[in-house]
């Protein structure tokens, strides 16, 4: 078998002892136990954490990096005035504006070891289209360095409500699914819009059978009982046979129903294949323990990035996982695993992508400077080296190259004065 490299001595997440890996033509060409493989080049990693590339789950890169645009309008200062503020800031969206901030922060996403991520696109009489057209621009023009799955949002709630918040989103949403959007975002929340929410989760179910698209909804996004439509959404989606095709997220509420109420939820969720996204940087959550305990298929996403909802944030996965890991008091390595699913295999599933180390998979992979899982969210391990489809596209090793004037990226470039068989200690 004619390898383009070999990564060697890897320890992998998901079995014991040590590993290589072979990468021909941008693929994982065999998998073996043991410390050698017959390549051109070759990476002794020496225990060194080898994963398949992170995903990132829930993110909303079209608003990203505009927090310093609205001075100290953020959420904490209520949910309204956010979002007031971002219809003033999207008003003022052009293509291009959308297009290099939303680049911009997949280059952090990138670098932090993301190779796949979903974002939502907000679709509206404030933003209309644009930002719809910059993200299909930097889908396509980022097709190398990470996967992106759009998901068209409506930020402003699904109706048309005079003298009220909701001022509707519907047509747009469907507009944006016309120009190739594949996925159909939701914002349910009888907390906030004046609107029933049944009807809602019903005309979103209707555009997605329109349309054979999955959903992605916000959904329950509220500090009280006020707003609880999940088990109505767990209904519709086993009605319509669209088990697997369904993600939700925030559902906060689920955390302040009585225990029976949630339980049962819980067994509708599950049984209905729903994902359930968590978002730590919300800091108030679901009852993810349950959840998890329950068989649910639960993913973690870095959310909003240094927006007027949320100002921190460097689109770092890793960060996401340990504040999730705080927030629900997990400190046992195997706990810490159980959570390290939540941003890699659970989040594949949840976007449909195949994944994992195996052969035949994209060569979509990442060096941790650490010899277990634990210890790499528990130290912030470093990304030693970040491929996609077997183009090394970040890491330090990736910035030791640009350092040497490479013009182009990929493992042609690399040889023995870059390369020695303990780069990575």
């Amino acid at each position: 078998m004619n390898l383009d490299y070999a990564l060697t001595n890897a320890t992998l997440a998901d079995r014991a002892g040590r590993w290589c890996i072979g990468v021909a033509e941008g693929k994982i060409a065999t998998v073996i136990e043991g410390d050698f493989l017959n390549a051109q080049t070759v990476w002794n990693l020496d225990g060194k954490v080898l994963t398949a590339g992170l995903v990132d789950a829930h993110t909303h890169l079209d608003k990203a990096l505009t927090a310093e645009s609205v001075g100290d309008v953020f959420a904490q200062n209520g949910l309204a005035s956010a979002i007031q503020a971002v219809r003033q800031l999207k008003s003022n969206f052009t293509v291009a504006d959308v297009e290099q901030r939303a680049s911009q922060a997949l280059q952090l996403s990138i670098a932090a070891g993301t190779t796949a991520i979903r974002t939502n696109v907000e679709a509206d009489a404030f933003v209309e289209l644009r930002a719809v057209e910059g993200l299909l621009n930097v889908q396509r023009s980022l097709t190398h360095q990470i996967d992106i799955q759009l998901v068209a949002f409506p930020q402003e709630g699904w109706f048309a409500v005079p003298d009220t918040l909701e001022s509707g989103a519907s047509s747009y949403v469907e507009q944006a699914l016309q120009r190739g959007i594949k996925v159909i975002g939701g914002n349910v929340n009888q907390g906030l819009w004046s609107s029933n929410p049944e009807a809602q989760v019903d005309a979103l179910f209707d555009l997605a059978l329109r349309y054979d698209c999955d959903l992605d909804l916000h959904l329950d996004n509220w500090d009280g009982v006020e707003a609880f439509t999940l088990p109505y959404v767990a209904q519709k989606t086993i009605e319509h046979n669209y088990q697997g095709r369904v993600a939700v997220s925030h559902i906060a509420s689920l955390a302040y129903v009585s225990k029976s109420q949630a339980q049962a939820a819980i067994e509708l969720v599950k049984n209905a294949e729903i994902s359930v996204t968590v978002l730590p940087t919300r800091i108030k959550l679901t009852r993810v323990a349950e959840l998890l305990e329950a068989g649910v298929n639960v993913v973690c996403g870095t959310d909003n990035l240094r927006d007027p909802f949320v100002r921190y944030g460097d689109a770092d996965l890793l960060k996401a996982l340990l504040l999730l890991a705080q927030l629900t008091g997990y400190m046992a390595n195997r706990d810490l695993e159980r959570l390290w699913q939540t941003i890699s295999n659970n989040a594949a599933k949840m976007l449909r992508l195949p994944y994992g180390i195996n052969v035949g998979n994209s060569a979509d992979l990442v060096v941790f400077d650490a010899y277990s899982i634990s210890e790499a969210i528990l130290h912030q391990a470093t990304r030693l080296a970040v491929f996609k489809s077997g183009q090394l596209v970040a890491g330090t090793m990736h910035n030791k190259q640009r350092s040497r004037g490479a013009e182009e990226l990929g493992l042609r470039l690399y040889n023995s004065d870059l390369i020695s068989p303990r780069r990575w200690t």
